[in-house]
């Protein structure tokens, strides 16, 4: 049966909370408030009807802002944040995209969600509970849609929290224009209405799914066939390995960037999987913003994951880090919403347009802009005795100075070399403080450079300049940077990965010249900010990427979504060095910006 628009669901359920304190106001802070729980349908300009779930603190007799966040993994999913917003003074709208929850229509993940942000924002902006004005918020997916809402004007949309966010194309789910074999896994988790976490969460039914494709090379478009995932989605991203329109179509554009002037926090990690994607917003927003835009909108970084730009950690794959860490985001959120609607202090992280934390140092420094952070460069150049370069104990070297001879280093991969176990791949994957790369059983190059003579503070974007030769029109390659500290101990500083027809730009393809020497720029390493200590070494490895949680190249030059093993062709990847071609290591160096312990 048709629900009627605006029916109210039999769940008006009031959660007992602390009772406001006679002779309090509602913007007392220590006011918590009893909410409402009820479940809607909201109309879109098409007919359509998205369930939300809305959260009203009841004792509230004025109007007042409400926040809204648009979510592909069905309403319940934003319960606990939702009731603390609530019981903090703020109606807080969680809608379900649609084909999920309680949403009519068809899913057609991240292509969608744009106009039905927009409707949704003017819609809760008209009720009687709400004086007209409405924030979003929410992460990674929920990210997404908020700067996909914001190019299309909403006029009751007054500031948004985009957090860890999706940018479709450019970081998932085919990051450097290399699909995901997670892609199918997500694809899984949001198939259907209903929620389907449990098929999400299990490891080894995908790991062996993504290993069956790999050691049988069995073509990636096969994936959802062998996973039991439906095709229709997975298809239509498949027929799109770049950064092509089909992609570009789904993200704002310059012309969206400059009309968009309302205060906004854009929160990201520097191990967050979608930083490149939330990066690419800001970066965008930088660009093609109005000066008095870009005076509105706040950056913070952290050392946090995917999850931990919501729930941060102290300790991270081996890593440890200061409390002072550890925020509370529900809590800057709330602050960030009091300052916008109710003219309160401005969230005390937010000392300066941009705040981020140096790992080691343990503390949070600040900065009006990007651009004034890095106050220089280094470069270490590669090296080697006589083309030794394939092994930890004999490695090439990166030096401050150029070499004065010329010489190259070679590596010889075979695509059809397989990975048998996760325990393998493993080598690869050994949280942030293994020796990683630079161990794995794989053909590489490996680098060191000399112990460092005093600290060194590193923000920013790291890449390397090779000038590499191939024998094969196309190749995928990694690049692995490392701090190896004077006790031996090693830690991971980044990832930047290169498909080689797309070493002039993920929205290109330009196939190799097999012979031709040309500069191959790794450059999809992610921003941190890190002290180096006296005495460490840099260690750079550069090395095949041959993963089954990747659709493989098989180095043909062919489309890779529909290549097998008969179409493999063995790479000889050689790296030159040398006055002619002076490939280098280049570090962002940095002594500016304010400091709080």
């Amino acid at each position: 049966m048709r629900m009627m628009p605006f029916a109210v669901f039999a769940l008006a359920l009031v959660q007992p909370v602390q009772t406001p304190v006679q002779g309090q106001s509602d913007s007392d802070p220590a006011v918590l408030h009893e909410i409402l729980i009820t479940d809607v349908m909201i109309p879109m300009r098409d007919g359509v009807h998205l369930n939300a779930r809305i959260y009203s603190p009841t004792d509230v007799a004025e109007p007042g802002p409400a926040i809204l966040s648009l979510t592909p993994y069905t309403s319940d999913d934003a319960h606990e944040r939702a009731s603390f917003f609530a019981r903090n003074g703020y109606v807080y709208v969680n809608a379900n995209t649609r084909g999920r929850g309680g949403s009519e229509g068809e899913s057609w993940p991240l292509e969608q969600d744009g106009p039905d942000g927009h409707d949704l924002v003017q819609w809760i902006s008209q009720q009687a509970w709400c004086d007209g004005r409405v924030a979003m918020r929410g992460g990674s997916y929920r990210g997404m849609v908020q700067w996909q809402t914001l190019r299309e004007s909403p006029q009751a949309l007054v500031t948004a929290v985009p957090t860890a966010s999706v940018h479709p194309g450019w970081d998932y789910p085919n990051p450097s224009a290399i699909f995901l074999s997670y892609a199918a896994r997500w694809l899984a988790y949001v198939n259907g209405a209903a929620s389907q976490s449990s098929l999400f969460g299990d490891n080894a039914y995908w790991q062996s799914k993504y290993l069956e494709k790999h050691r049988q090379h069995r073509p990636f478009a096969e994936l959802d066939e062998l996973t039991g995932l439906p095709p229709r989605v997975f298809q239509r991203w498949i027929e799109h390995p770049y950064y092509d329109a089909f992609w570009q179509e789904m993200n704002p554009g310059p012309s969206d960037y400059s009309g968009i002037d309302l205060p906004i926090l854009t929160i990201t990690g520097y191990f967050d999987g979608d930083q490149p994607g939330a990066m690419k917003y800001f970066t965008d927003h930088m660009r093609y913003g109005s000066e008095h835009a870009i005076a509105r909108h706040y950056l913070v970084f952290g050392p946090w994951s995917h999850g931990g730009t919501r729930h941060p950690v102290r300790e991270l794959g081996g890593l440890v880090f200061g409390d002072n860490s550890v925020l509370d985001m529900e809590q800057l959120h709330l602050d960030w919403f009091d300052w916008v609607f109710k003219h309160e202090d401005r969230p005390e992280i937010l000392r300066d347009r941009v705040a981020y934390y140096v790992m080691e140092a343990n503390e949070w420094k600040y900065a009006p802009s990007l651009e004034t952070i890095a106050t220089d460069s280094r470069s270490w150049y590669l090296d080697s005795q006589d083309g030794e370069a394939n092994d930890v104990f004999r490695s090439g070297s990166l030096s401050s100075e150029p070499p004065v001879v010329s010489g190259t280093d070679s590596y010889e991969y075979d695509p059809l070399e397989t990975i048998e176990d996760y325990g393998e791949f493993a080598a690869l994957n050994s949280g942030y403080t293994g020796s990683g790369a630079a161990f794995a059983p794989h053909a590489k190059l490996v680098y060191h450079s000399s112990p460092l003579t005093s600290d060194l503070e590193v923000s920013g974007y790291a890449k390397v300049d090779a000038y590499i030769e191939l024998n094969v029109l196309d190749t995928d390659l990694l690049a692995f940077l490392y701090e190896v500290r004077a006790d031996g101990s090693t830690i991971y500083l980044g990832t930047s990965e290169l498909r080689a027809r797309h070493r002039n730009g993920v929205d290109r393809v330009d196939l190799v010249q097999p012979g031709e020497i040309e500069l191959y720029t790794f450059d999809r390493f992610y921003w941190f900010s890190r002290l180096l200590l006296e005495g460490s070494r840099l260690r750079l490895v550069i090395l095949p990427l041959n993963s089954p949680d990747r659709d493989k190249n098989y180095n043909s030059g062919g489309n890779t979504i529909y290549e097998t093993d008969a179409d493999a062709r063995t790479a000889v990847v050689k790296v030159h060095h040398g006055p002619e071609y002076p490939s280098a290591v280049v570090l962002p160096i940095t002594g500016g910006g304010t400091e709080r312990n």
